[in-house]
């Protein structure tokens, strides 16, 4: 300051750049010599309750600091340049005679030989004052004082935490440097009708963009705040930090859309299944009717493995929505491997190898056989997406046998890739619902939440080792079953009858080609009143009820207990395509579709073996 021409005592001051500064400021400012005011700006003015400087210059100070103490630096008086106080609490006598309490900054300095004094008055806070700050920096929500061109005037400890930058970086900033451009041509409008006074507030949530890059999401509150004139003089923000509602948001309009995709997969899954069905069944009998070596066998593979294809992106879809019911059985891994090998081929590409190393002789393990797919059909696909430019995965099952030979060792299968790998970061929340490292609408992050979810409810274990540029290896391990007795012979099944009830036409006919093949005796029936008059007419010679879950008029849960009526001892395979409310009842005589000929036969075959002695000759075959 001492080197700037400030006052010239007759002419008043010389230099325009500190006149402007000076007048502006919002700070009461003085300039004193020997203890009278020889220049005021225009907060001081109004500060003193005065319209005009003139009214001001010429003053003695302690005609407006009646009850201060006697201050000599203030005074000009002593030979000190900087008060030992550098903030003192004084009051001021306003021109009608009320007093107000100010905070005052009094700096000496000299100009052309004078000695004078620089002094900086400002309302001194009050209690409430004090009681707001206090509020304003341990507030849980953001909050910031702008200026009217958007730059950040002050803000407290919680907008900081969320945008991760010092109160001293956040000062003087401009909001548009931390906040997503979209977002802020949408709040223009709405900011231009606050300041022309056509509201008063706004408020809508917006992207923020931290220090560090990172987004964040912000519930945002504007007011502007009028001076006595009605003039914007500044606007206050609040902004409550919603970043974390904003993802489990988008969790949840995640798993909406899969619940949706689950209802859209339950209602069509029972109409799709019956088609899937008659395709296998049917493929099963063409198949089984061709000379060996026909080049037409070949044809029917394909169809059956497109069939398969579809059963199996069927299954995914009802288990992402939770809606399949689990069947574990006594499985052998190798079988389900081999039988989705060409599946898995057509699904990975060409660029990609895919090799089975298959340890024979495995132990069965208590699984549901499509929840076993569906795993292998994720961690293979995983597999692929690692490898964009090709690579090598390999299908690996292994034995592992216990001490204790009742109780049976343990069975892997291990799913190895030459893929990009992952970090310790990435590995740690791999089976997080919707946890995904793929592009936006390359995956739900729901797929090794799936597996993992399987894995467990069959007491089983996941393992994954994987490192940056080295590759992935997922094992999955399950308990296996001790050694089982031989089987028992199979059914005479010439002399056993079926009493087969659907209302699909397709699945009805390859069904009853399929049981009829295989030597049993099979009455149709295409309702569940059609079911109950051939019963009546056969009555005691029917060993097995066959009947779809889902039927119009009567489901297969209400022809059963009308049947058990009758024949208390009646077996019964309920056989759907969705697995709902009457597939729960069902529990575990249910079959489901689409199946093949010899799934169908096998569980007839398991059911019927469990029936007392075959009835005498003399009874009434069907």
């Amino acid at each position: 300051m001492s080197g700037l021409a400030l006052v010239q005592l007759e002419n008043g001051l010389a230099n325009n750049a500190f006149q402007s500064a000076f007048q502006s400021s919002s700070e009461g400012l003085l300039i004193t010599e020997q203890g009278r005011i020889a220049a005021a700006n225009v907060a001081f003015v109004h500060l003193l309750g005065y319209e005009r400087e003139c009214d001001v210059v010429g003053q003695s100070l302690q005609d407006i600091l009646p009850h201060s103490r006697s201050c000599a630096h203030l005074l000009g008086q002593g030979s000190q340049q900087a008060c030992s106080n550098p903030v003192c609490e004084c009051y001021v006598k306003r021109a009608d005679g009320r007093e107000v309490r100010v905070e005052a900054t009094c700096n000496r300095f000299q100009s052309e030989g004078r000695e004078l004094v620089f002094l900086r008055l400002r309302a001194a806070a009050t209690d409430g004052d004090r009681r707001f700050r206090t509020i304003f920096d341990a507030s849980a929500i953001g909050i910031a004082q702008c200026s009217l061109n958007g730059r950040l005037l002050d803000c407290n400890a919680a907008l900081q935490r969320m945008l991760g930058y010092t109160g001293e970086e956040l000062r003087g900033m401009d909001f548009r440097q931390f906040t997503h451009a979209e977002d802020f041509t949408a709040e223009r409008k709405m900011l231009d009708e606050m300041m022309a006074g056509r509201r008063e507030s706004y408020g809508f949530d917006r992207r923020y963009i931290r220090k560090d890059g990172s987004p964040a999401w912000g519930r945002l509150t504007v007011s502007v705040v009028r001076d006595v004139m009605g003039t914007p003089a500044f606007v206050i923000a609040m902004v409550e930090d919603i970043t974390e509602c904003k993802l489990t948001e988008q969790q949840l309009l995640a798993a909406q859309k899969m619940e949706a995709i689950g209802r859209l997969a339950g209602g069509v899954a029972h109409d799709f299944n019956n088609l899937l069905t008659g395709i296998l069944l049917y493929c099963d009998l063409l198949h089984a009717g061709l000379p060996e070596g026909s080049p037409l066998r070949r044809h029917v593979e394909e169809v059956r493995m497109a069939g398969e294809h579809g059963a199996a992106l069927t299954q995914q879809l009802l288990s992402i929505a939770r809606k399949q019911i689990a069947q574990p059985r006594p499985l052998d891994l190798n079988e389900i491997v081999v039988s989705m090998s060409n599946m898995l081929k057509r699904l990975i590409g060409e660029h990609i190898e895919l090799t089975n190393q298959l340890e024979p002789g495995l132990p069965p393990v208590m699984l549901d056989a499509a929840q076993f797919r569906q795993i292998v059909l994720n961690l293979v696909l995983n597999a692929r997406d690692a490898m964009p430019q090709g690579g090598h995965i390999v299908l690996q099952t292994q034995n592992t046998p216990g001490l204790d030979p009742i109780r049976g060792g343990e069975v892997s299968l291990l799913v190895s890739d030459g893929g990009c790998g992952m970090d310790a970061a990435t590995r740690s929340r791999l089976f997080e619902p919707f946890f995904s490292t793929k592009p936006e609408g390359k995956g739900t992050g729901l797929g090794l939440t799936t597996v993992y979810r399987i894995v467990k409810d069959n007491r089983g274990e996941i393992e994954v080792n994987s490192e940056p540029g080295c590759g992935t290896q997922v094992r999955v391990r399950f308990p296996g079953l001790p050694a089982q007795p031989a089987t028992q012979p199979g059914v005479a099944s010439g002399q056993r009858c079926i009493l087969l009830v659907d209302d699909d036409a397709a699945v009805r006919d390859s069904a009853c080609t399929v049981l009829s093949n295989a030597g049993f005796r099979v009455l149709q029936a295409d309702s569940g009143e059609h079911a109950i008059e051939l019963f009546s007419h056969h009555l005691g010679a029917i060993d097995l009820l066959l009947v779809d879950l889902l039927m119009p008029a009567m489901n297969g849960l209400e022809v059963a207990r009308q049947l058990r009526l009758r024949e208390p001892g009646l077996q019964v395979v309920y056989i759907s395509g969705f697995d709902g409310v009457h597939a729960t009842a069902a529990g575990p005589d249910l079959i489901r579709k689409p199946f093949n000929a010899a799934a169908l036969v096998k569980r007839v075959t398991e059911m019927l073996q469990t029936l007392p002695p075959l009835k005498s000759e003399g009874s009434s075959l069907c």
